[in-house]
């Protein structure tokens, strides 16, 4: 009678947490920068130097482009433009630089303000163009 009942609540538990792995999608990948991206046959990330940026400081944003094997995409066009999220603000266009091994590279020498902004990147090779936006917080 022990043994059935043992067996009857591991299997109910094996059920529930089953059940639990279906409904909760594993975590997202952390990055330094929050991203929304539409369907894509690249992969786009952003990292940000420093990685806490301040707005008085050099930001260098450095755009990593890769396709749907892993490769390195080379040769693109990239551009970006960083809005703030809160306030009616002027628009500010990046052009990202190739710097070999599917990265491309821009820079400011400051921001205007700190807070949340967005940098919308696109980037345009061939018959393929991509569009993601990342969200950046700058410190004060």
């Amino acid at each position: 009678m022990f043994a059935r009942l043992l067996a009857v609540l591991a299997l109910g538990l094996l059920f529930v947490t089953a059940c639990n792995r279906k409904n909760n999608p594993p975590p997202p990948e952390s990055t330094n920068a929050a991203a929304v991206e539409s369907a894509s046959p690249w992969r786009v990330q952003l990292k940000i130097s420093p990685d806490h940026p301040s707005m008085a400081k050099p930001i260098t944003f450095v755009v990593h482009i890769s396709d749907q094997h892993g490769q390195p995409v080379n040769n693109a066009q990239v551009s970006g433009a960083l809005t703030m999220k809160l306030m009616d603000m002027d628009v500010t266009q990046l052009n990202f630089a190739p710097k070999g091994n599917g990265d491309y590279e821009a820079s400011r020498p400051d921001m205007d303000m700190s807070g949340a902004w967005n940098l919308a990147v696109e980037a345009a090779y061939g018959s393929t163009q991509v569009k993601k936006t990342f969200e950046v917080t700058v410190n004060d």
